[in-house]
């Protein structure tokens, strides 16, 4: 039996101002955060893959189906 993956939002159109402010201002103090959760101590593994998909779907687009690209 083959694991599907799990379906994401639809997708949305961001203004540029948006994707722009994500991409400068919030993946780098979310990234800045998960270094120093992780340097307490803390897992932060599931906070990093969220980011990088993050990061993905800013840089590729999600998918048509709403699978975001591997």
């Amino acid at each position: 039996m083959t694991q599907k993956e799990a379906a994401r939002a639809a997708p949305t159109n961001l203004r540029k101002e948006t994707r722009d402010w994500l991409t400068e201002k919030t993946i780098p103090t979310v990234r800045e955060i998960a270094r120093d959760l992780e340097n307490a101590g803390e897992d932060v593994r599931d906070l990093i893959e969220a980011i990088d998909e993050l990061e993905r779907i800013l840089r590729d687009g999600p998918r048509r189906n709403g699978f975001v690209r591997p």
